[in-house]
């Protein structure tokens, strides 16, 4: 039977640059990071995504930058490790204009669906909107602008969904987008800020595990966003956590299906009709032989993402964490 097909849905006001992030981000994932890489399913969709990001690059003024849109963007993806695909997923690019109060009903619906079966979140919120501290004077419009007030509506509802299908908790990434546009020395204080938007999520003994990365197209784009040179930074990395995650998932539950079967060969082997079970003690033991390699492949994968993630700013239960390389 086929592993399903995993869902990333990502979130964030019109302004907030997600489809350049898409852009930029499957460009530097189509480059092998450490012998990782992503492809579009679509042949004809991997070569326009690619033109595009040319496009941004290579153009100057106006032109560079996607026009608004009020479609929702699908894209189909596979992540590989040697050129081999391990995970396939489908990447929801929410169209902004829908991140409001105005929504219909059906609209609302839809989308909690969708993250509801997600594997990752991410939850995109431009720099533009955190150039200054967040106070308590300026709160408010800050929850507004970004739209963070809606994103925690609907991560309030997907908290009662899980619990009451008794899933746990999936990975969430804050992506500072336009990172470019923030000039302020304290990256703790920035830190405390974005915490204040989603409080939540950052609560002691929270359930979530929660990556803050700050992403750039491009330092210049703050003072000339149609002229600047694009310089992209950190694109890979909420990419690169959500593979982590979810191999770190496919990894433990292969290591517990390992035991399973472990405990079966054994209790075949076991006693005097293990003469009569060879058969089943012959299929047993290649079974155990195939998922004994899947763990330890996966198993370095995981590794292998968890040395790219150990500078990030990650949190569980309310506490800083370090990535566990095990």
């Amino acid at each position: 039977m086929a592993d399903p097909i995993k869902k990333i849905t990502m979130l964030g006001d019109s302004s907030s640059g997600k489809t350049c992030y898409v852009w930029g981000m499957y460009a530097a994932m189509s480059n092998n990071r450490h012998g990782f890489s992503m492809i579009a399913t679509d042949r004809d969709e991997h070569s326009r995504l690619h033109a595009l990001w040319e496009g941004l690059v290579n153009e100057t003024g106006e032109d560079r930058w996607p026009s608004p849109t009020d479609q929702a963007l699908t894209y189909a993806f596979e992540f590989c490790y040697a050129y081999k695909p391990i995970i396939k997923f489908e990447w929801l690019d929410y169209r902004g204009s829908a991140m409001s109060d105005q929504s219909d009903a059906q609209d609302v619906r839809e989308l909690r669906d969708y993250i509801s079966e997600s594997s990752c979140l991410f939850l995109c919120i431009s720099g533009e909107h955190l150039r200054e501290k967040v106070t308590s004077v300026n709160l408010a419009k800050v929850l507004i602008n970004t739209k963070a007030s809606i994103m925690g509506g609907h991560l309030a509802y997907l908290s009662q969904t899980l619990k009451a299908q008794n899933r746990t908790m999936f990975p969430i990434v804050i992506t500072l987008t336009k990172y470019d546009c923030i000039d302020r020395p304290q990256w703790e204080e920035l830190i405390e800020d974005v915490k204040q938007l989603f409080s939540p999520l950052f609560a002691e003994n929270s359930d979530w595990l929660v990556m803050i990365c700050p992403t750039t197209l491009g330092r210049e784009l703050a003072q000339d966003k149609n002229s600047g040179r694009i310089e992209p930074k950190n694109l890979y990395l909420p990419v690169v956590f959500a593979l982590f995650s979810i191999l770190r998932e496919s990894c433990l539950a292969e290591d517990k299906r390992r035991k399973e079967i472990g405990e079966e060969l054994e209790n075949l082997e076991n006693g005097w009709m293990r003469v009569l079970n060879r058969g089943k003690i012959q299929r047993k033991q290649e079974e155990e032989e195939s998922s004994q390699n899947k763990f330890q492949e996966t198993r370095k994968q995981v590794r292998i993402l968890a040395r790219e993630l150990k500078e990030a700013t990650i949190y569980y239960r309310g506490r800083q964490i370090p990535i566990d390389l095990d």
